[in-house]
């Protein structure tokens, strides 16, 4: 039975799906309390990257582990396969460059039918992805956004939107992406840090000769939209003669502007921003643009407008640039000043014809171009390069523009205060995603812009009036028939876009608004469009920390709208997967490490053995090989030690699903109270979502069954071994059953066929119990206190060169810890037992013949001292020795004062001397410091390689006769009892060195100038 994961996790796969493993569970949960466990849906792109498989991991033990609890878990899975994110990629895949293409080559109706069957062949490759992974799911039941019954789930969200009075059209300057041609909402942005050219431009002060107000943008396209500036009424700002030319800038930034300008500049006046109100200024393109002339009409346009909220002396120059159709404080601006969102794009920010000279520019795209322009008309007085964030698209990477349009938006800022009183009741962990950025998020919350204009996504359920602009929300295609429409098999564009309605209130056709849904409204739905039921809350979301901005307030803004209750009770948020040094995977990179990789190298049981202890919520993940390795090789421990059990109980001839525990010794009483605090321990972070915690305590319970239970029990020879690894084995097995679901299988189906087990699949068994009875605190401390010790005086033994095999008659442990002397004195015979040792001595003071000095390590304290390290040496060394030592041992630093400060200095700062007798070495412990004498025993004698050559097990007991001299035969005689017990012998016979020769087996040992022969 080899580890080799790799190997049988496909197999494993194929016993579940051929022995229908996923229904038989369904069916034993059937009757339980139901768990809404709601997932999260992916894009169907094809292919999952190490993102989905961490989070499918975290999500499938979770659920895992309420199936084994006995809770009916809703555990169906979800895809998202509608707008951008999908459109896109057909857009590549037919080589379309842009939205025109799609309706003049293309045609809508094929580009949608594209869009869909994208969509369908690309989930089937990441359910396989998912399988592959161990996830177990309603795999044969996803819910998919692009299904008629979901788009109509989010029609009835909006339905009851539009009844709650929280759904409305309106015109703002909404983000636009020029590339993708249509409107965007906050959450859809992407940022990416970026240098821009800044300019300083003049605009003439109306009725005066070379005076300006000096404005600075880093939009500069958005200048030729330009309506008014704003300055800050409370701000000082000054009128400043420079060569042949006055400017007016903000009193706090003339010197930094006027030196950036390289000129000598004199203050002629200094006022209040107040005093600036409604004064005139000529925009200086007006001779240039045509659209610009009508508007010079307007009562308040290019004027200064006085604003505490938008102007501050940070950065530019004190005055600000206002244009309301090009950015929304702009326009809330113009709106309260009667002026209109002045803006001639197209949907990929082309300048119209209106645009006079400037007809055909491309917003952002084309702003050098402006500022040639601008250069050539004598109005920029300034460029500088300004590092800055900007907002990108989220699906193609365009920087996006400013562009006022008519939108549909869900009026979510209205219930702002009822979302910040419901964040307060759901249990978040990390708790600080949800008390401090969500928080965050739900404060600044703005309406959310849900229509766009595009053509694969939920068409948007509202049909108007050609006449009279009646409105009606539809939330279904039942009640389209009720209102006698011809109804479509397809919900999507273009088919419903002929569905005509009759208007109830006057003669005229209802027509459907021709936009779709904002995609994350499409997810935002799945609650109660993926279940059918309207008051669906999920139990529990499990996402990534982008999730906050998106999936996480598209379910809460939209349930909060429709419902006026949360979508959710409970949220673990992770981090992101980064490489080993903690930089984002990425293609351009070159760092992306496909799940495969690790799936077909080390099996998808350490890949998640590996992440799901990795990170702690909310933080990020950087994968590293080395250390699923670690993993890997830890989980191969598991493996042996289950072949171990396999072993033991075919030599021991029992049947170890009906051993009874009988006078269990302390290391059996142990190792099964560990198992069952283990047990509590895990199923109470399971509770408590703390997911991250669970693999270590699993780990550290079967890495002490191998590597000290086994160690301890390794020269007894009964049933109650067998019984207590069984019993453990078994509480691993479940405990790591939602973790590592295929080794958790592997080694369960070797039980069931060595041990005759019933159940069919390690999953089908339920949750293990704890018994509380078992469980002793104070043994588990105290061992795990000794466990330490042991393998220190394992060390010391390595350090002498004794084999375990050969007994050290005395250890001395001084040591001042009370804890430590208790444990000893209750377990001293199992410590003894362990590190064959004859004698453990504890005392709290050095043993004879042993001595010692300390004196300060000038290098250790040289960074702390700096310049006083040689006052501070001299110091140490007046004080008393004996209590620098008596504090380094008590508690691992000794405080020193110098010049009125205390630094606690630990043990590594010292340089430590020690003499002792050459027949005695020492090892210094965290709390402690041992001691041995070498002197031999009788008792070295040991036939543990010999019985290892003649291919004895550890019950065989035989015979064994020796040879040594007259003065040696009379030390063994003394310890004849412990020999055989050490040695598993049945006897022990002298005889002479003739007889010996004559045996198979032989063994010469050398102990000092003492020869000794051993046969069998």
């Amino acid at each position: 039975m080899k580890f080799e994961p790799v190997i049988w996790e496909p197999e494993i796969l194929d016993f579940w799906e051929k022995k229908k493993i996923y229904d038989k569970i369904k069916k034993k949960i059937s009757k339980g309390k139901v768990y809404r466990f709601l997932d999260g849906p992916p894009y169907t792109t094809g292919k999952i990257h190490l993102g989905h498989a961490w989070n499918y991991s975290l999500k499938d033990t979770y659920r895992r582990y309420l199936r084994m609890r006995g809770f009916n878990v809703h555990d169906q899975p979800g895809f998202d396969t509608h707008g951008l994110p999908i459109e896109n990629k057909v857009e590549k895949k037919l080589g379309i460059k842009n939205k025109h293409e799609i309706v003049e080559k293309i045609g809508v109706a094929k580009f949608v039918k594209e869009c869909q069957d994208f969509a369908y062949e690309n989930m089937h490759p990441m359910i396989k992805d998912f399988k592959r992974l161990g996830v177990s799911m309603d795999w044969e039941h996803p819910y998919m956004s692009l299904h008629q019954n979901y788009l109509e789930g989010s029609w009835w969200a909006l339905k009851q939107a539009w009844k709650n009075g929280y759904l409305y059209k309106g015109l703002k300057s909404n983000t636009w992406c020029p590339r993708c041609a249509t409107s965007l909402a906050k959450h859809e942005l992407v940022y990416r840090h970026t240098r821009d050219n800044s300019i300083f431009v003049k605009f003439p002060i109306a009725n005066k000769k070379d005076e300006y107000l000096l404005v600075w943008t880093t939009t500069p396209w958005t200048i030729p939209f330009n309506l008014f500036v704003m300055v800050n009424p409370k701000l000082e700002y000054v009128k400043a003669k420079t060569e042949n030319e006055t400017l007016i800038v903000a009193n706090d930034l003339a010197e930094k502007v006027f030196g950036m300008m390289d000129k000598k500049y004199k203050i002629i006046s200094k006022f209040k921003g107040s005093k600036l109100k409604d004064l005139k200024y000529k925009h200086p393109l007006v001779n240039h643009i045509p659209a610009l002339r009508d508007l010079t009409k307007l009562k308040n346009a290019h004027k200064i407008i006085l604003s505490e909220e938008f102007v501050s002396a940070k950065d530019g120059t004190g005055l600000v640039h206002g244009a309301p159709g090009c950015g929304p404080e702009d326009f809330e601006v113009g709106k309260k000043n009667n002026l209109p969102p002045f803006n001639e794009l197209d949907e990929h920010g082309h300048y119209s014809e209106k645009m006079g000279e400037f007809a055909g520019y491309k917003a952002r795209e084309d702003d050098e171009k402006f500022i040639g322009a601008f250069e050539n008309l004598g109005i920029i007085a300034l460029q500088q390069l300004y590092e800055h964030d900007y907002a990108t698209c989220w699906r193609c990477n365009t920087d996006v523009i400013y562009k006022a349009t008519d939108q549909w938006f869900l009026a979510t800022s209205k219930l702002k205060k009822t979302m910040l009183k419901e964040n307060t009741k759901i249990n978040w962990n990390p708790d600080w995603a949800g008390n401090r950025q969500f928080k965050d998020w739900l404060t600044n919350l703005e309406d959310w812009n849900i229509s766009r204009q595009r053509f694969w996504g939920i068409p948007l359920p509202i049909w108007i009036c050609e006449i009279c602009d009646e409105t009606i929300v539809v939330e279904s295609a039942q009640e389209l028939k009720k209102l006698k429409a011809n109804v479509p098999e397809d919900l999507h564009k273009p088919w419903i876009d002929e569905v005509k309605l009759k208007c109830r209130k006057c003669t005229g056709k209802m027509s459907r608004v021709p936009d779709v849904l904002d995609v994350w409204l499409d997810s935002g739905s799945a609650p109660w469009a993926s279940t059918n039921e309207h008051t669906y809350v999920a139990d529990i979301i499990l996402e990534g920390k982008d999730q906050i901005r998106g999936w996480f307030n598209s379910l809460n803004s939209l349930s909060m709208v429709a419902r006026k209750n949360a979508s959710f009770k409970s949220v673990f948020m992770h981090g992101f997967i980064n490489d080993s040094q903690g930089r984002k995977m990425s293609k351009s990179e070159g760092n992306v490490i496909s799940p495969y990789e690790v799936f077909d190298k080390y099996g998808a049981d350490a890949f998640r053995f590996y992440v799901l202890g990795a990170s702690k919520p909310g933080l990020d993940l950087n994968y590293n090989f080395p250390d699923i390795e670690v993993k890997v090789s830890n989980l191969m421990v598991l493996w042996n030690t289950h072949k171990y059990l396999i072993e033991s109980v075919k030599l021991a001839k029992v049947n170890v699903t009906k051993l009874k525990a009988n006078k269990l010794r302390v290391e059996d009483k142990y190792m099964l109270s560990r198992s069952n605090s283990t047990v509590k321990k895990v199923t109470d972070l399971f509770e408590k979502h703390y997911f991250n915690e669970i693999p270590i305590e699993i780990e550290n319970l079967f890495l002490e069954l191998s590597r000290w239970y086994i160690k301890a029990t390794r020269e007894r020879d009964d049933s109650n071994i067998i019984y207590v690894m069984y019993q453990v084995l078994m509480d691993i097995l479940k405990m790591l059953a939602p973790l590592t679901p295929f080794i958790a299988e592997k080694i369960y189906q070797n039980f069931r066929k060595e041990f005759g087990l019933t159940e069919e699949s390690v999953h089908l068994l339920e949750w293990a119990n704890v018994d509380e009875k078992i469980i002793d605190t104070k043994l588990e401390n105290e061992i795990q206190l000794l466990q330490k010790l042991v393998s220190d005086i394992l060390a010391l033994r390595e350090k002498v060169k004794r084999g375990l095999r050969w007994p050290i008659k005395d250890i001395l442990i001084v040591t001042k810890s009370v804890k430590l002397k208790k444990a000893i004195a209750s377990q001293k015979e199992l410590v003894k037992d362990m590190t064959n040792v004859v004698n453990i001595i504890t005392d709290i003071k050095l043993p004879e013949g042993v001595t010692r000095d300390i004196k300060p390590d000038y290098k250790k304290l040289a960074p702390k001292f700096k310049a006083e390290t040689a006052d501070a040496i001299t110091k140490l060394h007046r004080s008393s020795h004996q209590k620098i030592f008596e504090q380094l041992d008590l508690e691992g630093f000794y405080t020193f004062k110098f010049q009125d400060t205390e630094y606690d200095l630990p043990k590594e700062d010292f340089i430590i001397e020690k003499k002792m007798p050459e027949n005695m070495t020492s090892l210094e412990g965290e709390n402690y410091e041992l001691f041995a004498y070498t002197d031999e025993t009788a008792e070295m004698i040991a036939s543990g390689a010999l019985r290892k050559k003649a291919g004895l097990q550890k019950q065989d007991k035989i015979p064994v006769v020796v040879f040594a001299s007259t003065n040696v035969i009379g030390i063994l005689q003394n310890y004849l009892p412990e020999i055989l017990k050490k040695t598993s012998a049945k006897k022990l016979d002298f005889s002479d060195k003739h007889d010996i020769e004559s045996k198979k087996h032989i063994s010469e040992i050398k102990i000092r100038n003492e020869t000794i022969l051993i046969g069998l």
